[in-house]
């Protein structure tokens, strides 16, 4: 049977059942009787509402009815059960139209020439090979039986761009008219120049939702309809074109797209005045999404008319809106005509620029929601509040420019409000003293920060019973913890309090509490935690306490919060061991902070039962001995940080069972021997061993696939550097200073596979030539070769450094609430915490004459250059002119002459120049007064010559930076320049013979090793002498005892007289 007469037998059955289903509905009896052998499908009605001409065939059937007047229940029942039968039967009759077929078809081709779909594993089931297979079974596709078998969904997220290279892409959508494509996602990341083919759209003329979402599309065309083109999409309800790179002419084609009750264009390019021209034509349009472009308000009058000029009418909104998102714009002042939606119930204007109080918003009656946090508002908040339409539920004014004062019962017209946010980024707010008042909601989340509350908690909640979360953080709350806000919210979730002053944790007595989420950090608070914290709060899942001055142990009640997964209690004085209880009973924790605490004793013993462990931080405390093998338990743990504590004896085999610990931090600690083979296969991000006892030669074969980091300076490795982590495509700080290191440096090629960022080999015993092979790490960004013996002249081919990313870790507790919105709400999900957890990439590094700590963007722009303490000689490369970003250059300490290049003065970013202690010659090049960006310049003990160059920038240092040049002159040396003198050109010629000559410079190491061994030598010769039995001896002794004598005597008769 052809498939179109198949499909229409299948739609006429299931219209008969429909129709039955409708008469029956209509009659109060039922009557039974069979239509057909095949289908078992009965007549129901009652003789009221028969037609006269069915009386026969009810008489027909006189039969059957015996059982139904008796039992019209059962017939019911029965007849529902036959429907549903007949329904899922002719189910599979119902499939998609093979125009429609082909057009999935034609769809998958067209998009085969711009995506890999293949290698992604998408849209294989969309098949050539079986003409029978139902489209409607196929994956991205769904069908609707109700249209006799139309596609209506329609999902193609997550296609790549198969070539990076192609231009001008089209994608056509004649394809799809009758599909509710709410999942078509042309994830496209490249191309900046797709147009979007709506022609192809137009195979599917029942398409209900379309979802063109992340595709880098930039404009819509069709070349058959024109900018008519949706008006064939009649059905069309949805379009999602978010994420794309769409410009102000979408608008022309949307115009046309009449049918459509939500729109969202957001995160494109659109700009200009808002509102744009076209919109006004969408009369159905309820959810209007806009977020994330760069629309303005009319500010100037010329701007306003030259718009109204280009303009044939005046662009106003749908008054149909519901929903209006502008979230993400730039926004000055709230547009006039969202003043006049009447019917809008939600409101989102987020991260805008505005400035003034939207008062007008009092006429929007029907308001529910409205969101202006991330504004620059300031103005007389309270009056703002108070005349808001009464119907709010939900009120977000944080994060905004207010620095005045707000009275809380503002908010008692809002007999509805459920959601309160309020903060300001640019100072406090100050709470207004206000008398008792009974406020007539009852609000679920509470958020203020940056407010000057005092000692005392906004009165109005102890009338609040139904408190699901409270934010009150950055308000210099000093006060005892609200014990009380606890007990009268038996549903409350979770609490944050931090960065407050809150001096004592009292909890409620004799309660156990559902509480999920409890953040008290950053108070000072310095008691004890209660021991019956674990019992009040047994359901935690969220817990930070951190940053106080807690005292005491970690109470074993703890061991009763099953349900904890985030643990913080670091930089507190918690001292003692970790409770067996607490070991043993919080099972379900991932993340367990300790770090910089008193907390002693051995860890992780058999008892130890944290088996969903994945971070764990114990680094700065006073635990000793051994890792326990209880450690073993927690199978997933990614992060282990036991730095800084006391740790002895060598790292356990054991340890390489983690199969995904990534993060390993050990420095600091008494560890010692070889670095255990097992711990070579981990597949490890970060590996830091340093400040230990660790020897023998660095592993020659660690798993470089994902590591970052290797960092094993101050240990006694021996050896020379393996080759193979200068061709690592992933490692990015190679940290081996303060080891005994030894060989040759780079003796492979590397090629362009390495990414090597930040190379540190400071005081080893390197004694070779820097190789040239160093400049193909084009990566680098920061280099130490200080503190070796590195011989010869400093290589040529510096070239660009780059540098360094980060590990950060999210940690939220959703809770069970939530407030209901058709808007992204930033804030409206029932998040807790975002805890972040920062493994951030940090570099010690000599800079200005000290060690400073590089981490995060700061680490990201700097470069910095230390040849210091070697043996290098020769002159400086004129090429170092070409390190655009250096910030610190150090040559300090060589043997390096010649003249200082003028090419130096380029380096404009430079903080830091020390060419000390060399044997430079020649002038000052007086460009370097340029620098502005100079904080440190040490050119002392050289033979440099001439006046110092004292303008600009170089007034700023003192004379120590010119000292030990004896032929410099002027200021700051306060020695007068002459012709002479200082100005004469033979005082250059004498320095440079003096440097060939050699004869000039005292090595005053030598100088001390030459007198300590004369002395020696001669203090061992007389001693000798002294002890060998001869006349020699003797005649010695006699003077000596002679001389003695003497002056005893002229003593004596000294003090007589």
């Amino acid at each position: 049977m052809p498939s179109n007469e198949f499909f229409r037998i299948c739609k006429d059955l299931n219209s008969i059942v429909i129709g039955l289903f409708h008469w029956f509905s209509t009659c109060p009896g039922v009557l039974f009787g069979p239509i057909s052998d095949k289908y078992s499908i009965y007549l129901i009605s009652n003789s009221v509402c028969v037609p006269q001409e069915k009386i026969t065939i009810m008489r027909t059937y006189e039969r059957y009815w015996w059982w139904v007047k008796e039992k019209k229940q059962m017939a019911l029942v029965l007849f529902m059960i036959v429907t549903l039968m007949l329904q899922l039967q002719m189910k599979g009759c119902v499939g998609c139209l093979e125009t429609e077929r082909m057009g999935l078809l034609q769809l998958k081709s067209y998009l085969k020439n711009g995506f890999e779909v293949e290698k992604e594993s998408m849209m294989k089931s969309w098949s050539h090979d079986d003409p029978s297979s139902d489209c409607c079974h196929w994956e991205r596709v769904k069908c609707s039986d109700a249209t006799g078998g139309h596609v209506v969904h329609l999902s193609l997220n997550d296609l790549i761009l198969a070539s990076y290279a192609l231009k001008n892409q089209s994608l056509n959508l004649s394809l799809m008219t009758s599909y509710s494509l709410n999942d078509l996602i042309l994830a496209s990341y490249a191309l900046e120049n797709q147009s979007l083919n709506l022609s192809l759209l137009h195979s599917f003329p029942r398409l209900q939702s379309l979802d063109l979402s992340f595709g880098k599309f930039s404009d819509l065309f069709d070349p058959i309809n024109g900018h008519k083109s949706f008006q064939k999409l009649e059905k069309l309800r949805t379009l999602d074109l978010c994420g794309n790179n769409l410009n102000n002419s979408v608008f022309t084609f949307l115009s046309e797209a009449r049918s459509l009750r939500t729109l969202n264009v957001s995160n494109n390019l659109l700009d200009g005045v808002f509102p744009r021209n076209g919109l006004e034509n969408l009369v159905e349009l309820e959810v209007l999404s806009l977020a994330g472009n760069t629309f303005r308000a009319v500010k100037e009058p010329s701007v306003a008319k030259l718009d109204h000029l280009l303009s044939p009418h005046c662009a106003v909104l749908p008054s149909s809106l519901h929903v209006l998102d502008l979230a993400e714009n730039q926004l000055s002042s709230g547009p006039k005509e969202i003043c006049e939606l009447m019917n809008l119930r939600e409101l989102n204007l987020r991260s805008n620029a505005l400035t003034n109080l939207p008062y007008c918003l009092a006429n929007l009656s029907r308001l529910r929601t409205l969101d202006l946090s991330g504004n620059q508002m300031n103005g007389d908040l309270s009056s703002f509040v108070s005349g808001l339409p009464s119907a709010l539920e939900y009120l977000s004014l944080f994060d905004n420019d207010f620095n005045g004062s707000f009275c809380f019962s503002s908010l008692a017209n809002h007999t509805r409000l459920t959601v309160f946010m309020l903060s300001s980024k640019v100072g406090m707010i100050q709470a207004q003293a206000e008398t008792s008042w009974f406020p007539p909601f009852q609000l679920k989340k509470l958020k203020l920060e940056n407010f000057n509350l005092g000692s005392t908690i906004p009165s109005f909640l102890a009338h609040q019973h139904d408190l699901r979360l409270i934010h009150i953080t950055y308000s210099q709350l000093k006060a005892p913890f609200p014990g009380w806000l606890v007990q009268n919210n038996t549903r409350l979730e979770a609490i944050s309090l931090n960065n407050n002053l809150l001096t004592e944790l009292r909890l409620p007595s004799r309660l156990v509490h559902g509480l999920q989420a409890l953040d008290i950090s950053s108070n000072r608070i310095y008691d004890s935690i209660p021991e019956d914290v674990g019992i009040v709060f047994p359901h935690l899942k969220f817990m930070n306490f951190s940053s106080n001055h807690n005292r005491g142990t970690i109470p074993s009640s703890m061991g009763e919060m099953k349900r904890l997964y985030f643990l913080d209690m670091s930089s507190n004085r918690l001292y003692g061991q970790l409770p067996e209880t607490f070991l043993r009973g919080c099972y379900s924790l991932v993340f367990l902070k300790l770090s910089n605490n008193q907390l002693q004793g051995k860890v992780f013993l058999r008892h130890a039962n944290l088996t969903s462990l994945i971070d764990l931080f114990l680094d700065g405390n006073r635990f000793d001995g051994s890792l326990g093998k209880g450690l073993l338990n927690s199978k997933r743990l990614t992060v282990l940080d036991i730095s800084d504590n006391s740790f002895s004896g060598t790292l356990p085999y054991w340890i390489g069972k983690f199969s995904s610990l990534s993060f390993l931090f050990m420095r600091g600690n008494k560890l010692k021997g070889q670095v255990p083979h097992q711990l070579q296969n981990l597949p490890l991000w970060v590996l830091d061993m340093s400040n230990n006892r660790f020897s023998g030669s660095i592993p020659g074969n660690f798993n470089v696939k994902y590591l970052s980091e290797l960092r094993l300076h101050s240990n006694e490795f021996i050896g020379s550097v393996p080759s193979y982590l200068f061709k690592a495509e992933v490692l990015q700080v190679l940290d081996l200073r303060h080891n005994s290191l030894s060989g040759m440096i780079l003796n492979t090629t590397i090629g362009k596979t390495s990414n090597l960022g930040a190379l540190l080999l400071r005081n080893n015993s390197f004694q070779t030539h820097i190789p040239e092979k160093i400049c193909q790490l084009s990566n680098v960004g920061l280099l130490d070769l200080s503190h070796n013996k590195f011989k010869g002249a400093i290589p040529s081919c510096f070239g660009n450094m780059s540098l360094v990313p980060e590990h950060t870790t999210i940690h939220s507790v959703y809770m069970s609430w939530s407030y209901t919105s058709a808007l992204y709400l930033v804030d409206a999900e029932g998040a807790f915490g975002d805890q972040l957890t920062h493994i951030e990439t940090a570099v010690n590094f000599l800079s200005k004459s000290r060690y400073e700590t590089y981490q995060g963007d700061i680490l990201r722009n700097m470069y910095g250059l230390d040849l210091s303490s070697n043996q290098l000689s020769g002159e400086i490369p004129v090429e170092v002119g070409d390190l655009k970003n250096i910030r610190s250059l150090n040559f300090s300490s060589n043997r390096l002459i010649g003249s200082i290049p003028d090419s130096i003065s380029k380096l404009e970013n430079m903080e830091s120049l020390d060419l000390s202690n060399n044997k430079l010659d020649g002038n000052i090049p007086p460009q370097l007064a340029d620098l502005n960006s100079l904080g440190v310049f040490n050119i002392s003990y050289n033979n440099l010559s001439g006046e110092i160059p004292f303008k600009a920038h170089l007034v700023t240092f003192e004379a120590t930076s010119y000292i030990g040049n004896p032929h410099l002159c002027g200021r700051p040396t306060n020695k007068s320049c002459n012709l002479e003198g200082a100005t004469d050109p033979s005082a250059s010629k004498r320095a440079k013979e003096e440097n060939k000559e050699g004869d000039g410079v005292i090595d005053m190491a030598w100088f001390a090793w030459t007198c300590g061994a004369v002395y020696i030598s001669t203090s061992l010769a007389l001693f000798a002498f002294l002890c060998i039995d001869s006349r020699w001896s003797h005649e010695w002794f006699y003077r000596v005892d002679l001389l003695v004598h003497h002056l005893q005597r002229f003593k004596d008769g000294f003090i007589c007289n």
